[in-house]
């Protein structure tokens, strides 16, 4: 496969992946504080939206309105979901012979749909529809790939970027929500506050019910960052995406053994101490952890470019 191919496909699932949970963490937060009573709470939520699209605020946040729009349908934002569906659009149009017909029309459909939503309906009564309808599609896409796809080298690539973009988002997300809870505390606003924040974070990753099945109790802090993290069997954790990425390294390099200095081999040894870390260990410094975790994430999509899309 030429690398200009693969390096198309593995963005396309990385901006696929991308505008979901844009489009999900913009809705839960937006609505978990409409009827807080505490102003600085809903403040608090803007400043987490920017965040979480990668803008700086660089003045007070008074008009949630344009602040909204500016993560959604701004397609001069880099970072809004309509632009994010366009470079997926994009990405896909270039390897147009990679992949199927019906995962092509399920993406234009998609685009379609975010590029023409109406701005004043957004505004006055959309967000909710835009970005429960955004995931939607964004699920439709997804669908299509795993049952329209052959299972080649393209939809390996394709899969690479879903879940190193998804252990990314899920890392961001967590460490979003805890700086939010270490201002919950610095406004001594209570217990329950807090808890309220643990469990909007599940929401925001979809998580709420499968983490009170598996630990038939309640939300509470370790079991909502242990769940997120480090179980390998919830499909939106950090591990699952990291363990799942570095088998489609595998199956691309042909399923070939690991050997010290190649691909295989480093990517396995950057993520292999999260397979044994215990929640535990993580209390005294997890903001630090969330960090590191990304800048390991990072490192292993340098790795991927330098193997990969070197051309």
């Amino acid at each position: 496969m030429l690398s200009r191919v693969a390096e198309n496909l593995f963005w396309m699932g990385r901006y696929l992946e991308r505008s979901e949970h844009l489009s999900r963490f913009l809705n839960v937060q937006y609505f978990s504080t409409i009827d807080v009573p505490y102003p600085q709470l809903r403040e608090m939520a803007m400043r987490s939206i920017l965040d979480m699209a990668g803008i700086i605020a660089e003045k007070p946040l008074t008009e949630e309105e344009e602040i909204l729009t500016l993560v959604a349908l701004d397609d001069q934002n880099p970072s809004s979901i309509v632009t994010s569906v366009f470079n997926c659009r994009e990405n896909a149009r270039s390897v147009r012979d990679s992949i199927s017909t019906e995962v092509w029309e399920a993406i234009n459909t998609y685009y379609l749909f975010v590029s023409a939503y109406p701005v004043e309906q957004y505004k006055l009564r959309g967000l909710h529809d835009f970005t429960s309808k955004s995931i939607n599609h964004n699920n439709i896409v997804k669908g299509k790939i795993y049952q329209t796809l052959l299972n080649d080298e393209a939809f390996h690539f394709l899969q690479l970027g879903i879940h190193l973009e998804r252990a990314t988002q899920v890392a961001r997300i967590i460490l979003s929500k805890k700086k939010e809870i270490q201002f919950l505390d610095t406004l001594k606003l209570g217990a329950s506050l807090e808890l309220q924040q643990w469990i909007t974070l599940l929401d925001c990753i979809e998580a709420k019910d499968m983490c009170r099945k598996y630990y038939n109790s309640l939300p509470n802090r370790r079991n909502t960052l242990e769940f997120l993290l480090f179980i390998s069997t919830f499909p939106r954790s950090v591990i699952y995406n990291l363990n799942h990425a570095h088998n489609h390294i595998k199956l691309i390099n042909g399923g070939k053994p690991e050997v010290r200095g190649e691909i295989n081999y480093n990517v396995g040894k950057i993520i292999n101490h999260l397979r044994y870390l215990e929640i535990e260990e993580l209390d005294s410094d997890i903001m630090r952890f969330l960090h590191d975790t990304l800048n390991m994430i990072n490192n292993i999509n340098i790795l991927i470019q330098e193997e990969y899309f070197s051309y």
